[in-house]
This record gives C-alpha cells, sequence and structure tokens, in this order.
C-alpha cells in the first residue's frame, strides 16, 4: 500500500513539473509576447477605467494544479 501511495506521488509530481513546463513554453509564444499582459486583476480594472478601455482575460484551467 505504501507504494502505491508512493508511485502516485511521484507521478503527481511529475505531472505537475510537466504541467508547468507546458505552461512556461506557452508563454514564450508570440501569441503572449507581442502584448503587455498582466496577471493582476485590480490593476488592469484601473487600466481600463482611466483609458476608457475593455478587459480581455483569458482564464484557462490547464496548467493549474
Amino acid at each position: 500500500m505504501r507504494m502505491v501511495a508512493m508511485l502516485l506521488a511521484l507521478g503527481a509530481v511529475a505531472a505537475a513539473e510537466t504541467m508547468e513546463e507546458a505552461y512556461e513554453a506557452k508563454l514564450k509564444k508570440e501569441f503572449f509576447t507581442n502584448a503587455s499582459w498582466t496577471t493582476d486583476y485590480d490593476a488592469a480594472l484601473e487600466q481600463a477605467r482611466k483609458e476608457a478601455k475593455p478587459i480581455f482575460a483569458y482564464f484557462t484551467r490547464s496548467y493549474a494544479p
């Protein structure tokens, strides 16, 4: 039973590292690098209000643990 738990834990760690690598690779793609992105919602909302512009939000769960 301990061996199964250990293997599951190791698999989860490996999967998390793979997801993190995929996330980092995605952020390097041209789509993301050609724009000025912010991950702070409050800062984006404040900037949008100042510039009278809408907010474009991109949500994903592909790489969330």
